[in-house]
C-alpha cells in the first residue's frame, strides 16, 4: 500500500545534485539550507542563527558542505545516525572546521564525537535545538527539532518510516517512536529527512493506520 508523496517541487524542499542550495524561508533568527550528495542523494542541512551555523550529517562531498556553512562560525555537525552514506565526508569537514561531531552513542562514528542523549539541547546562535533519540533504523538514530523544522534523518520520510530490515522488532520500535516523539509536534512542522522530499507532520500522522497495516 502506498501513502501520496509531495510533488517534487522547491516548496518541498526539491534539490539536485550539484545544484544550488534550497533556502528556506526564515523562521524567526533561523535560516535552514540544504544540499543533496553522494550516490546517496543524502540531504545536508546547514542551520544558521546570529552568525553560527549548525551542520546535520557530515554525509559526502565535502567541499560542497564547506561551502554551504562559508561565513559563519560553526559550533557543531550533528548525525542523524551512524550509517556510511551519512558520514563518509565527517573527518574531512570536522577536521576543516575544527569543531565538535555530535551523536547517539548507540551508533558508531569514525570520528570522536560528543555524546548525545534524549531531550539534550544545543545552541547556534539564538536558536534552540532539541535532541529526540528514535532508535528503530539504526540503535542511535536521533532527529533535531528547531524552530518549526524537524530533521529526521532516516527515521520518518513522505510515505512512511525508514527502513527497518523487515525485522518486526524494529518496525514496531521507530512506530512507537514517531508516535511518542515527532506526532505530538504541531501539524505544521516542517519534515527534513535524511533523503528526498520534504513533508510535515500532519500530512504524514494521518497515514500510521496504513503504515502499521502493511509492516513498513
Amino acid at each position: 500500500m502506498e501513502t501520496p508523496h509531495p510533488p517534487a517541487t522547491s516548496e518541498f524542499g526539491f534539490v539536485t545534485r550539484g545544484g544550488s542550495p534550497h533556502r528556506y524561508p526564515p523562521a524567526g533568527s533561523l535560516e535552514v539550507s540544504k544540499i543533496t550528495v553522494g550516490d546517496y542523494d543524502n540531504n545536508v542541512y546547514a542551520l544558521r542563527s546570529g552568525g553560527e551555523a549548525l551542520i546535520v550529517d557530515g554525509a559526502a562531498e565535502p567541499d560542497r558542505i564547506l561551502s554551504l556553512v562559508e561565513g559563519a562560525r560553526v559550533v557543531g555537525i550533528v548525525q542523524t545516525h551512524g550509517h556510511f552514506d551519512h558520514v563518509q565526508a565527517l573527518a574531512h569537514v570536522a577536521g576543516a572546521l575544527a569543531c565538535p561531531v555530535y551523536a547517539h552513542p548507540d551508533d558508531a562514528m569514525p570520528v570522536p564525537a560528543e555524546r548525545l542523549a534524549h531531550g539534550d539541547r544545543l545552541q547556534v546562535g539564538d536558536i534552540e535545538v532539541r535532541v529526540i533519540h528514535t532508535p528503530g533504523h539504526t540503535p542511535g538514530s536521533t532527529c533535531f527539532a528547531a524552530a518549526g523544522f524537524l530533521f529526521s534523518g532516516d527515521t520518518l520520510f513522505p510515505g512512511g518510516p525508514g527502513n527497518t530490515g523487515g525485522e518486526a522488532s524494529r518496525f514496531e520500535q521507530v512506530m512507537t517512536q514517531l508516535e511518542t516523539h515527532l506526532f505530538v509536534l504541531p501539524d505544521m512542522t516542517r519534515v527534513c529527512p535524511g533523503h528526498g522530499l520534504d513533508t510535515t507532520i500532519g500530512r504524514e500522522r494521518e497515514h500510521v493506520p496504513v503504515w502499521r497495516e502493511r509492516g513498513w
